[in-house]
């Protein structure tokens, strides 16, 4: 039998030469079989089977080493040990597996008892240094927390009991804890270090370790939970790090994975049973939700993984979560969801490089998954069992229906509803069929006196209020589907509201499902045509509400959504005038709102940090705890933005304080915060940023300028639009009555306030990660505000300037993402935007009156660029005021000129502007080019060119000075400046430049020309006198002298008689002593 097994052996050292290690593994295992019974067996024949069993283990560990199943390896390798405990290779072999396993202290061990048997071990030295090094290199202790975790859960043998485990157990968990908290703090970099040391395997190894103990040992299951709780936490850990580490976690898992699915599959069906067993430690329950989502995101996005039955086993995973009764673990599913879907929605780094068909591949796939695996039929059944009245089957609730948990998870549910709903885009049947199903037939078949069903359709209500704000089109289609004009679905609701009467609930319960009814209604009413499907009876009964006494603070999110329907309705169907006693009352209520939901939030913030100072854990924003996730406050700013366009309103609300401040202290999400968290919380809310912004933009300018504004280009002028109104003895809807004072003075009441700058700033700089439409209304608000002088300082500190910026140059970022080629090779040829030219255009005001030394010299240098780019379009006034500011700049230092002169075509930008057909553009280019000197390149590529040289001649010409003064003014004195550097001198004598001074110092009669051309004759008559003895400017110089010559008796009489002015005096003696130098 020997034999056999020695032959077996062989052919399987065959395939191990040729690294056929599957087939060299299974020929080892065939030898092993072929062992006869030891009792069969004589001594000598026990010794020799005994022998080729050692070889066979320790051949067929060299194999599983290669195929990195490591753990197997280390198990052949201690049976082989246990026979023979001498055999160096097994040793070193289990050396090898142990350093796989990340239990470097076993591994030194092994290897260690090697080199003391083969001193001259090569590869045995290799490896004792390899993790000698590798244990000097822990500085973070990682090796030393993981040695301990292997030695806890497994033993110093590998074979450890749940005895010697728990006697282990405060050391595991202690290390732990240590590596859960370095990662969280270095997120980084720890986790890629605990990948590298083998830790990922260390973890797989004691999660599968902890899972079979604890469902074998009824008795010491709690403590193998705990323990577990904490290597779960460590996994969803790491796997949050990166994509790619998500990818390695899920990879080395060796089914683990599986096992601790079930395991929390199982645990949240206990929670169901009568007779509930031990359960695990909730943060252990959450853990495995959260490692499920990293790793279904590295599956579904990263991977393209074909292994379907995985894919979905790990979303299941997820969905326990929603199938629990326990919120947090509910909150944790949809978490995990929102973070997977984020990264969908966007260009995540796995599908960075792949087209967009993939893409669209990816997305196509988890709408199918998600359909397949009911994820909307959970999201609905979650919402519906956490509203008050809801039957968990006799059951009491998880959590109370008023706990902030509750509210946390109604927030943010309706936002990963749309968000998945959002992945059947295209497929309008499905679409229509999931809002039909989960939006609005529940509803229909709800039952006033069924609280079961009401709860049902008051989730129903809550999704489809979410809806409308990502998808306002399809939510309004499934509510007019509902029969009788669309009316059939608010007649419902009319009934739910009548009936809410009756309720014997607490008034929180009853209110919190009013809320949410109320609010429905606010959000169909909300978008064209929303209002025809409001019926009569449901007016009446909004009206009433609003009318009724809801001062308390309990009713201020449904009088908010009451007073937005009343408004929406008024404003829709141009029913509300203004002034009118309704309009008043409403503007009022709007007021008292918005100041009331301020004092609401205060006071909740205060209560807030009160709860932080004791419980760190808590941090539970204001906006997250209302029920149908809108806030009383942004149903104000919502109803004060349909207000906002009547005048009246405008001047009532700048002198409102409590308005003002609620609607301009708002919070904002961190760009650089991609938390599921963050999403959500800010998902609900671009809205309210758009409302802010508009409200804003209305009222730092007047109806009349708006829609002026909106008739550039057309066919009719506003200014023609008006005198046909004129003719035709009609108001003209230009002439609001809003003058600019009245304007200027709200626009300098808003400035003072911090508040609404610093949300100006905001609005500004989240622009770039919102909407269009709220960059635009922020852009434009911000150049309201810099229409007045008086507070275009106040831009400048509170940092509105600086935000400005990088939306002056929208106009490239489009370009790019269009692809333009022009634009690519050719900037100038890029065309300014709407929102590119509002923030230059408000740029370039601030700077034309703010002294730019104020301005910090990188805002400074930034704002080179968008100027210059206005300077290239083909408005007249964007180019005067770019000019202007572009001036003001020049004027800071040399390095301001040198900076503008070195932009791309920034020279001859302003030099074309010189040919304007507007005198005013003219001027401003000659100011500015004026500025830039004595910048030796403006000196060279302009003053040291003949035609240019002409043209400036011409523009500080006398001729020009009558039609022109301020244009011959900055002319004059460029040239006069240059003229000090003799070779322009020269330049400007080949053209005319005598001629034309001589006549400005003859005939003119104003002090400051007359100061420039003295100073210029001055300059070249000297240049004249310096080239005596320059041979080739011989001729040139009496040619020059002659010229001189004719004019020189009426000049030094002239000369003469300025030398009697003493604001001329000095010039003109100068430029007498010069004449009468280069007359010699």
């Amino acid at each position: 039998m020997a034999s056999e097994m020695e032959a077996l052996r062989a052919e399987g050292n065959a395939f191990f030469s040729a690294k056929d290690f599957p087939a060299a593994v299974a020929k080892y295992e065939q030898g092993l079989a072929a062992a006869p019974p030891s009792s069969d067996l004589s001594d000598d024949a026990l010794k020799a089977v005994q022998a080729q069993r050692v070889l066979l283990w320790s051949n067929r560990a060299a194999c599983l080493l290669q195929l990195e199943d490591f753990a197997a390896a280390e198990k052949d390798c201690t049976l082989a040990l246990d026979i023979e405990p001498d055999n160096a290779k097994a040793r070193y072999r289990r050396a090898q597996a142990h350093v796989g396993l990340g239990n470097m202290t076993q591994a030194f061990k092994d290897v260690h008892l090697v080199l003391q048997q083969t001193p001259s071990n090569k590869a045995a030295a290799a490896l004792a240094r390899k993790i000698q090094e590798k244990v000097r290199e822990d500085v973070h202790g990682v090796q030393k927390a993981l040695d301990t975790i292997v030695a806890g859960v497994h033993g110093e043998s590998g074979q450890a009991g749940v005895k010697e485990m728990l006697e282990e157990q405060e050391k595991t968990v202690e290390a732990l804890q240590y590596l859960e908290m370095k990662s969280v703090t270095e997120l980084t970099s720890l986790p890629e270090e605990i990948a590298k040391r083998e830790g990922l395997v260390v973890l797989w190894r004691a999660a599968e370790k902890l899972v079979e103990l604890s469902e074998a040992d009824e008795e010491h299951k709690e403590p193998l939970l705990a323990i577990l709780s904490h290597v779960a936490s460590l996994l969803a850990i790491l796997s949050s790090a990166s994509m790619e580490l998500a990818g390695r976690t899920f990879e080395t898992n060796n089914s683990a994975l599986e096992k601790l699915l079930e395991l929390l599959h199982n645990q949240v069906a206990m929670e169901y049973e009568t007779n509930v067993g031990v359960q695990m430690l909730l943060r252990g329950r959450k853990a495995i939700i959260r490692l499920a989502a990293f790793i279904f995101k590295y599956l579904i996005i990263a991977a393209g993984s074909d292994d379907d039955m995985c894919v979905r086993r790990v979303l299941g995973g997820i969905l326990d979560g929603l199938r629990s009764r326990e919120r947090v673990l509910q909150i944790a599913a949809l978490d995990g969801l929102l973070h997977t879907i984020s990264v969908l929605g966007g260009q995540p780094a796995g599908v960075a490089n792949k087209d967009d068909s993939t893409a669209q591949q990816v997305k196509a796939r988890f709408a199918v998954l998600a359909q397949e695996l009911g994820l909307f039929s959970l999201l609905h059944t979650t919402a519906s069992s956490a509203l008050p009245g809801f039957d968990a089957g006799g059951q009491p609730p998880a959590e109370a229906p008023s706990s902030e948990l509750t509210a946390v998870l109604l927030s943010r549910l309706p936002l990963v509803f749309t968000e998945c709903l959002a992945h059947f885009e295209g497929d309008d049947t499905m679409l229509k069929k999931m809002v039909r199903d989960w939006c609005v037939s529940p509803v229909l078949v709800a039952r006033p006196t069924n609280r079961t069903q009401l709860a049902q359709a008051s989730a129903s209500c809550l999704l489809l209020s979410a809806l409308f704000l990502s998808n306002a089109k399809l939510a309004l289609w499934a509510v007019q589907q509902t029969g009788n004009d669309g009316t059939a679905f608010l007649t419902r609701i009319h009934e739910f509201l009548s009936a809410s009467r009756t309720f014997d609930d607490a008034k929180t319960h009853t209110r919190q499902l009013q809320e949410i009814w109320v609010d429905c209604v606010a959000g169909i009413c909300g978008v064209e045509h929303g209002p025809a499907c409001v019926p009569p009876t449901l007016r009446i009964e909004i009206y009433r509400m609003l009318q009724a006494s809801l001062d308390d603070e309990d009713d201020l999110m449904l009088r908010a959504s009451a007073l937005s329907i009343q408004v929406k309705l008024g404003i829709v169907e141009k029913t509300l005038e203004m002034p009118s006693a309704d309009g008043q009352f409403l503007m009022d209520s709007v007021f008292e709102v918005l100041a009331s939901a301020e004092a609401v939030e205060n006071k909740h913030k205060e209560a807030e940090k009160a709860k932080q100072s004791k419980d760190k854990s808590k941090q539970v924003s204001r906006s997250q705890l209302f029920w149908s996730g809108v806030s009383p406050k942004e149903r104000g700013i919502e109803a004060l933005s349909y207000l906002i366009t009547y005048t009246p309103v405008k001047d009532a609300f700048v002198k409102h304080p409590g308005a003002v401040a609620s609607v301009f202290r708002i919070e904002f999400p961190n760009v650089k915060d991609s938390s599921s968290e963050a999403q959500a919380s800010a998902g609900f809310r671009s809205n309210v940023y758009y409302g802010i912004g508009y409200i804003l933009h209305h009222v730092l300018t007047s109806e009349a300028a708006i829609k002026r504004k909106q008739m550039d280009g057309m066919e009719m002028t506003a200014d023609q639009y008006e005198e046909l109104q004129k003719a035709l003895k009609q108001k003209s809807v230009l002439d609001d009555g809003d003058t600019p004072e009245h304007v200027e003075a709200r626009v300098t009441r808003l400035a003072a306030s911090r508040d609404v700058l610093t949300t100006l700033v905001q609005l500004l700089k989240l622009s770039a990660t919102k909407s269009e439409n709220i960059m635009e209304m922020a852009t434009l608000s911000a150049l309201h505000a810099a229409e007045a002088p008086t507070v275009r300082g106040n831009l400048v500190q509170c940092g509105v300037f600086q935000a400005l910026i990088p939306l002056a140059l929208h106009h490239i970022a489009v370009a790019k993402s269009k692809g333009t080629k022009a634009g690519a090779k050719n900037p100038s040829q890029i065309h300014g935007t709407k929102i590119s030219n509002a923030a230059g255009q408000a740029m370039a005001k601030i700077l034309i009156s703010t002294n730019p030394n104020l301005i910090p010299s990188s805002s400074l240098f930034s704002s080179i660029r968008p100027l210059l780019d206005l300077c290239k379009g083909d408005q007249q006034l964007l180019q005067f005021e770019a000019l202007m500011a572009l001036t003001n700049i020049a004027s800071v230092s040399e390095e301001t000129k040198a900076r503008i002169v070195g932009e791309p075509q920034g020279l001859s930008t302003l030099r074309y502007l010189q040919f304007s057909e507007h005198e005013l553009v003219r001027r401003a280019a000659t100011e500015a080019i004026c500025n830039l000197l004595p910048n030796d390149k403006v000196i060279e590529q302009v003053f040291m060119n003949d035609e240019k040289v002409r043209l400036w001649i011409a523009f500080a010409s006398l001729e020009d000075e009558a039609e022109d003064f301020e244009t011959a003014r900055a002319a004059g004195g460029a040239l006069a400046m240059v003229s000090q550097v003799p070779q322009v001198s020269w330049v400007l004598m080949r053209q005319g430049g005598l001629k034309a001074f001589t006549a400005i110092i003859e005939q003119s009669s104003n002090i400051e020309t007359l100061h420039r051309a003295l100073f210029a004759m001055q300059n070249m008559l000297e240049a004249i006198s310096g080239a005596t003895k320059d041979d080739e400017k011989a001729e040139e110089r009496i040619k020059f002298i002659d010229e001189v010559k004719q004019h020189s008796a009426k000049l030094k009489q002239k000369l003469s008689a300025h030398s009697s002015n003493a604001q001329l005096k000095d010039a003109a003696q100068a430029c007498l002593g010069a004449l009468e130098q280069a007359s010699h």
